[in-house]
């Protein structure tokens, strides 16, 4: 039998919170050169929506969205975001090498299954040593519909993983490992809405607590 953790990477394992506002300041400047206008408190809609996929942002930043200025906005973005990864300038939660590295031991493949983009994925994945730990990096981006759901399904399938939990803090997290029969873990991290979490089959505070539940 085939046992797996599902992890959700944007404020699950990465504390993205510490690039976040950086980027998008330095995506804005871009964007305000170029003319393309957003909406007012552009970084307090981003940190209220985190979670949905990449391509989804800039319908709700942008003041009148379209197809062009989506791609574009998005484009400068991801390029900022890598760059402020590649520079160290955010971090991977503490614990998440004890963590995984316990996980591991008892016997658990480790996905992780995020609404990132790829080049993104890949940045943190490398920048932060996560190779010996993980079995596979899965963006949004390897499925037509956008669906979180739908992502971990195509990863369940294909690892043909038969039991096991999603961990992460937002409401797709939860939803997602939900319609795919797995046990949900919801992490009460920087992003988290205590509403969402009331999904959750468990709370945790700390990633450390992942080696009382997954044993």
């Amino acid at each position: 039998m085939k046992k797996a953790v599902f992890f959700d990477m944007d404020g699950t394992l990465y504390r993205t919170e510490l690039i976040l506002e950086l980027s998008l300041t330095q995506t804005l400047e871009r964007l305000d050169a170029m003319d393309i206008s957003y909406i007012e408190y552009p970084v307090d809609r981003f940190k209220e929506i985190m979670g949905v996929p990449t391509n989804e942002v800039w319908k709700h930043l942008l003041a009148s969205p379209n197809e062009e200025d989506i791609r574009t906005s998005n484009d400068i973005l991801q390029e900022n975001l890598v760059a402020n990864i590649n520079a160290r300038k955010g971090n991977l939660y503490k614990e998440v090498e004890v963590v995984l590295t316990h996980i591991k031991k008892q016997g658990y493949n480790i996905y992780i299954v995020s609404n990132g983009d790829e080049a993104y994925l890949d940045a943190i994945y490398k920048k932060h040593g996560l190779e010996g730990l993980v079995d596979g990096v899965h963006s949004i981006n390897s499925v037509t519909t956008s669906n979180k759901s739908d992502l971990v399904r195509k990863v369940i399938e294909s690892e043909k993983v038969d039991i096991g939990y999603m961990v992460g803090d937002r409401a797709s997290d939860f939803k997602a490992g939900k319609e795919n029969g797995l046990e949900v873990v919801g992490c009460n991290f920087y992003f988290a809405v205590d509403e969402e979490l009331k999904e959750a089959d468990h709370v945790i505070d700390s990633l450390e607590e992942l080696k009382q539940l997954i044993n």
